[in-house]
């Protein structure tokens, strides 16, 4: 472990260095090597050795990898939030480094470092990890508050002459015409209300019942502070939830389905809900493209719209936020401080307008020009009406855009980038969503100190596994409120109720 790294030579990149760093599916995405991924080697002397993970096995991987001393040189993974106490492990058993004391020679990384909520991951006052920000300070409620959406068939609301709804009861209602009252004119029983691209953005929509289920956040209640989960708040979740699958409105095979699988009975005209994302349009394959491509000749947003949360019983209707990032970079604490410093430098330029620039427009002189007066003109290829999207032209965008931070919200700001790449009419739905949101919603009460918290029993709260627990309920039979109580109980021998008291402790330091 060091704490002052090793001023570098007159020339730091003057020694080629070999650079191991895991990501989710790098095997392919940097396979084969080309120019973005060459343009990053050569300017930084170095070679990436990639590291597979995949999303179902990475944190497996990683102890194994630990217990074995084999952790790439830049690792992949979300343990600050995830599994703190592994986190924790790992600075105590010295497998990860501490970045610099002096992070002045890395400008535009260093400034990750101020933002809010970062110094919970300090360890003795050090930093062993750079977390991976979803979106800048300055947009930091825009990329949540569109981060879940109910998508609608509004041809298919106006056939059957339904507004709108104010309150889950409609919600359900209009759900179940969709799967009653064949809204698609083809005299089949074939409709299906509701489906997910994954579990967690059907979460929205029970937002005016209980926001904090929305970010599975922490709440106080009676003086407390406890996971949503334990809060008195969740019958009414259960009852609804179990209520949409009972009386159909929710995709049947939403338990079983993987990620996205289902999104095609929307895309088909089998399903008049579909709950993702509003930049979910974006892209060959987002939703306004494969809603097109199985509706040939048909303008997507003439039949398709957002539905947007209603009010909850004091009249509030709520956005969706979350902790400012998710998952992070860690250095292995066998590399030099040379290899230390280039690291940072790398990290220093994928966050530099100079980073930005690249990841927007592509290379320069190829993909675009930057015009005298600020504006750029887009030069690539197109693909039909649009540019070819630039992580389909260079596979190694989508892994090195994001190394560093998730970039969220550059999908979101208009410019000619996005204008190019997705077209102006997804430009304009997204930044009208975003313009309601803003002037219609407040964010869920969100502690944001609790995410990254670390104390012995709620770190071993980890190892639950909510979402299988709620989904068992949602699908049983028997009263799902007398049910969850028995989930709780098996909590609590997981050491919820010991939990609870450590983090009010440690709020009760916030004076919250």
């Amino acid at each position: 472990m060091r704490f002052v790294v090793v001023p570098p030579p007159a020339d730091p990149l003057a020694e080629h260095m070999d650079i191991s760093v895991s990501w989710w599916g790098i095997g392919v995405g940097f396979e084969p090597r080309d120019e973005v991924l060459q343009k990053l080697e050569n300017d930084f002397n170095v070679t990436f050795k990639p590291i597979d993970i995949g999303w179902d096995n990475y944190k497996e991987k990683s102890q194994v990898w630990a217990a074995a001393g084999q952790l790439p040189d830049i690792i992949t993974h979300s343990i600050t939030s995830d599994t703190p106490a592994i986190y924790n492990e790992w600075v105590n058993q010295q497998l990860i480094d501490a970045l610099p004391d002096d992070m002045s020679a890395y400008p535009n990384l260093s400034k990750v470092f101020e933002i809010e909520g970062v110094d919970s991951i300090r360890r003795d006052g050090k930093l062993y990890a750079i977390p991976r920000m979803t979106f800048p300070t300055d947009q930091m409620w825009a990329v949540w508050a569109v981060d879940g959406a109910v998508y609608v068939r509004k041809d298919w609301m106006e056939k059957l002459g339904i507004e709108d709804p104010q309150n889950f009861d409609e919600f359900k209602a209009l759900l179940k015409a969709f799967v009653e009252q064949d809204p698609d004119g083809n005299n089949k029983n074939d409709t299906q209300g509701i489906v997910m691209n994954t579990f967690g953005y059907f979460k929205n929509v029970f937002s005016a019942t209980f926001p904090e289920f929305g970010n599975k956040g922490w709440l106080k209640e009676d003086g407390k502070w406890i996971p949503f989960y334990a809060s008195s708040k969740m019958d009414e979740v259960l009852r609804q939830a179990r209520a949409l699958y009972k009386e159909k409105a929710l995709d049947p095979d939403f338990a079983v389905a993987k990620a996205g699988e289902r999104n095609q009975q929307f895309y088909q005209n089998k399903a008049g809900a579909l709950a993702l994302t509003t930049n979910g349009v974006f892209g060959a394959n987002g939703v306004k493209a494969e809603w097109e491509k199985n509706n040939p000749g048909l303008n997507f947003y003439d039949h398709v719209k957002i539905l947007h949360p209603w009010a909850d019983a004091n009249g509030v209707k709520y956005r969706n936020v979350n902790s400012p990032w998710w998952s992070e970079s860690m250095i292995n604490a066998e590399v030099d401080d040379n290899k230390l410093d280039r690291i940072l430098r790398i990290y220093d330029w994928l966050l530099s307008p100079e980073g930005k620039e690249l990841f927007d427009y592509g290379i320069e002189g190829k993909d675009y020009t930057k015009n005298a007066d600020g504006t750029y003109t887009i030069t690539r290829p197109k693909d039909g009406d649009q540019f070819i999207d630039l992580k389909k032209y260079y596979p190694s965008m989508d892994i090195i855009s994001q190394l560093a931070a998730w970039r969220n919200a550059a999908i979101l700001e208009d410019n000619e980038a996005n204008r190019a790449a997705f077209g102006d009419d997804s430009v304009e739905f997204v930044k009208n969503e975003l313009k309601w949101m803003e002037e219609n919603t407040q964010p869920i009460p969100t502690a944001f100190e609790i995410y990254t918290m670390s104390t012995p029993a709620k770190d071993k709260l980890s190892t639950i596994n909510f979402d299988d627990d709620f989904t068992r309920v949602i699908l049983g039979n028997d009263d799902p409120v007398e049910m969850w109580k028995t989930v709780l109980k098996g909590y609590e021998s997981k050491g919820l109720n010991q939990a609870i008291e450590e983090v009010t402790a440690e709020m009760a330091k916030f004076n919250k």
